[in-house]
């Protein structure tokens, strides 16, 4: 088991935020904002090509589970679903 993946069990902080952080990179004015570097050209393709050379396979993996998590939250009903007819409209009680 590589390191990351222990991490990524455990739940680490950066692990959950990576996807947040390459999305943030992705935006026009993401050279701007970011601080620390005097190199702000392609931030996104030179972060994302870090952590692939570091931890290969990462973000494809981060990805395919937020996709599950997307899916699931779409299967799972909301409150409103559960307790309304779809034939009719209206709410149905049960007792």
């Amino acid at each position: 088991m590589s390191p990351f993946t222990d991490c990524m069990k455990k739940g680490a902080p950066f692990v959950r935020n990576l996807l947040n952080v390459l999305d943030f990179l992705k935006k026009p004015n993401a050279s701007m904002l970011v601080s620390g570097t005097r190199d702000r050209v392609n931030l996104y393709e030179k972060f994302r090509k870090a952590i692939e050379a570091t931890f290969p396979g990462t973000i494809e993996q981060l990805m395919s589970k937020a996709e599950e998590k997307k899916s699931q939250l779409k299967k799972k009903l909301t409150f409103w679903d559960s307790v309304s007819d779809s034939n009719v409209g209206a709410f149905k009680f049960s007792f």
